[in-house]
């Protein structure tokens, strides 16, 4: 067999492939190379040979195909870094790590005859499989098929060195080189199903011989996950609240407070239940408002408290404090104790959540008042 250096011309970054790929390989049982007197394969047969063969060839074993880089600086002509199995790097997001394929036809090229005889492989495919989980160390795969020849598989590792990533193929870097052919760009499909190669012009078609062996490559992407944030668990609920009242109806606020974890307070609204509400902006200026009712009645005052997250979302407490007024023109004032309802705590939801998603709320009710006709008014406020 013939022994020819065929990369003097290669172009989109083939021709570094003959310095990276002189590097060690594991022993596989195969047809010993010998030199010029080594006997061929009788028949179409990829990656067959073993010991010291012609470069660019994987040492030891041409079973150990399958090979991959981080090329300088991101230089995908790198000329210098060579390919390995494994791979070991940091694994940065956006790293690229290029990839690549020996094929050989070890049968005797003596008898290809010019395309149409028995040492032609015919429809010759590569495929990869590339792992799509997160993970800190990677197995792709890569495989070397035909209609008449026994199919190969090689296995790449590319360890991450502890950090967790995914690996994506770059759309568009699959190329194939062989003399015969020159360079020529694959299918995306090199990933998934496989694409056919050729050592000259009819596709799927490899010729036995050092000089018609085809190196693919590709690369793929280093792409790191997003860290998962949990949200802060968000409590906001109204304490306390309280009103007085006088014998002419009217109500005072007396007490308010809240408690708000990882949110602040924003407003409260107090529904007086007579078709009029106030609201209050400023939580220090609650106590002392007040209401002037019309008519006698039952009135549950019901004070809803709005807080704002940190994260910026607005929520209102569903279930607000209340307290419950009666208003009689022959009776005094009263104000019930409303019951108490146990506060409630719920996750923030993230950015874009609205509307009673963390409230909880509790009322305390104040003890009521009774006054006694005659008494003034002002003692009574």
């Amino acid at each position: 067999m013939k022994t020819l250096n065929i990369f003097k011309k290669a172009s989109l970054g083939l021709t570094t492939l003959v310095v990276g790929l002189l590097m060690s390989g594991a022993v596989a049982s195969a047809i010993q190379y010998t030199g010029n007197n080594t006997v061929a394969s009788p028949v179409p047969a990829f990656n067959v040979f073993t010991g010291n063969m012609p470069a660019p060839a994987p040492a030891n074993t041409e079973a150990n195909f399958f090979r991959g880089r981080v090329p300088a600086n991101g230089n995908q002509n790198d000329a210098t870094t060579q390919y390995s199995d494994p791979v070991s790097t940091t694994c940065k997001n956006g790293e690229v790590i290029q990839m690549n394929i020996y094929v050989h036809n070890g049968a005797s090229q003596d008898t290809n005859s010019g395309g149409n005889g028995s040492s032609v492989a015919h429809g010759t495919k590569v495929k990869v499989a590339l792992p799509g989980n997160e993970a800190d160390s990677f197995n792709a795969n890569a495989t070397i098929s035909a209609n008449n020849a026994a199919t190969v598989s090689d296995g790449l590792t590319i360890n991450c060195n502890g950090k967790k990533v995914k690996l994506q193929y770059v759309a568009g870097s699959a190329s194939q080189y062989s003399k015969g052919s020159g360079v020529v760009a694959l299918s995306d499909a090199i990933v998934g199903n496989g694409v056919a190669i050729r050592s000259h012009n009819v596709s799927g078609d490899v010729w036995g011989c050092w000089e018609d062996r085809v190196y693919v490559v590709l690369s793929a992407k280093v792409v790191e996950t997003p860290p998962v944030v949990t949200p802060p668990v968000v409590t906001a609920m109204c304490k306390l609240f309280s009103v007085t009242a006088t014998a002419d109806r009217k109500v005072i606020v007396n007490n308010f407070t809240f408690t708000a974890q990882n949110a602040t307070f924003k407003n409260v609204v107090i529904n007086w239940a007579d078709g009029s509400s106030t609201t209050v902006t400023d939580a220090t200026k609650v106590v002392g408002t007040s209401h002037q009712y019309n008519a006698d009645g039952t009135y549950k005052i019901v004070a809803t408290v709005t807080f704002m997250s940190e994260n910026g979302n607005i929520t209102s407490a569903p279930a607000s404090c209340q307290q419950e007024v009666t208003f009689s023109s022959t009776k005094p004032p009263v104000v019930v104790p409303p019951a108490v309802t146990p506060p409630t705590t719920l996750v923030n939801a993230g950015a874009g959540s609205v509307a009673g998603l963390f409230a909880a709320v509790s009322a305390v009710g104040a003890v009521g008042y009774r006054w006694f006709l005659g008494r003034r008014l002002g003692q009574d406020s």
